[in-house]
């Protein structure tokens, strides 16, 4: 017998594949790639969080949904891009210019978000299947 897995969860799997999708096209300028990038990590958090039946605050503060899920026994595998830097293009570089400094490494960014999915994925699995 299985607990199946949370309806808002999957939904949110799927917008984040959608967003991952996006960043894998080439030629995509940088605020777009960093927007889908944060938006595919953000989307992947609360999934998990919503399998666990854990509340989250509508925020784009990708340490804030690290904490909640670590406060709840969960490990994250480690980015190989900063969510600090990540989270920066959810709202403060979809409208200003995007400092040097901050441009993502596209290939590690693309690989933090594979790396998250294939972990999140793998967690709501099981916690959807009952012994």
């Amino acid at each position: 017998m299985t607990t199946g897995i949370d309806r808002q969860a999957q939904v949110l799997l799927i917008k984040a594949a959608e967003d991952e999708a996006v960043i894998l096209l080439a030629g995509i300028p940088e605020g777009p790639f960093g927007f889908h990038v944060q938006q595919a990590v953000e989307k992947l958090l609360k999934a998990l969080l919503c399998q666990l039946s854990i509340e989250y605050k509508f925020t784009h503060n990708l340490d804030h949904l690290e904490l909640q899920l670590k406060d709840a026994g969960e490990v994250l595998p480690k980015a190989l891009q900063d969510f600090s830097k990540i989270g920066a293009f959810a709202v403060v570089h979809r409208y200003d210019d995007i400092p040097e400094f901050h441009v993502l490494d596209h290939e590690a960014a693309i690989e933090t978000v594979r790396l998250i999915r294939e972990h999140i994925v793998a967690r709501i699995a099981a916690l959807s299947a009952t012994p």
